[in-house]
């Protein structure tokens, strides 16, 4: 079972996430980056799960700039860099710290549920290599987002994907990656019949 004090659990990340915020007034992704970027990688994946399932989730936009977040994170780790840089437009994008706040009461429950379902297992899955694997489908779940994000709750399977892939990698719990890869493929199942949808009114099938 994780510490659900610490940044091994999922709770952990987003408590010190509103620490940040509550120092700061508000919360970037700058600040999320700072946070955790050279010390833990599966946080970072976390965040942009957890930002996709929450109400802030349902803003427009935020689930295209969670994508982006998760590309650019995912494509540096690939290639060795420890501290991800990310455009000055997308560093600067802020939630206040009182929305944080409630997004975060909101999740509480399922936050804490998670988190009891974890535990160090199956951890040859999300160690070594395979924690690089693990980063290549979080890059192909974070391209699912944006045109999921025109379809009401869609967002969910690729949002949950994330989550818990980055879960896997922090608490090193080879259990969760194979369900972040079970809710990969519905979100790809999902982003199949949106296309066939689209291609069909568009008259391209």
């Amino acid at each position: 079972m994780t510490n659900q004090t610490d940044t091994q659990s999922l709770t952990g990340v987003v408590d010190d996430l509103q620490d940040k915020a509550a120092e700061d007034g508000d919360l970037s992704v700058d600040d999320a980056l700072d946070e955790f970027a050279g010390r833990l990688f599966g946080p970072l994946l976390m965040l942009p799960g957890f930002v996709t399932l929450s109400p802030l989730g349902y803003i427009p936009t935020v689930p295209t700039l969670m994508a982006l977040l998760v590309i650019l994170v995912t494509g540096q780790l690939l290639v060795g860099l420890q501290h991800p840089w990310v455009p000055g437009f997308l560093a600067s994008r802020s939630v206040d710290e009182e929305r944080y706040r409630r997004a975060v009461e909101k999740s509480r429950s399922w936050l804490t549920w998670v988190d009891r379902l974890t535990s160090q297992r199956l951890t040859w899955l999300v160690t070594g290599p395979m924690k690089y694997a693990i980063a290549a489908v979080c890059t192909l779940v974070a391209l699912m987002l944006p045109p999921l994000e025109f379809l009401p709750m869609a967002c969910m399977a690729p949002g949950a994907a994330l989550l818990l892939l980055g879960l896997a990698i922090t608490a090193k719990d080879g259990l969760l990656a194979i369900l972040g890869l079970g809710f990969t493929a519905g979100a790809a199942y999902l982003v199949t019949v949106a296309w066939s949808t689209f291609a069909g009114w568009a008259g391209l099938g």
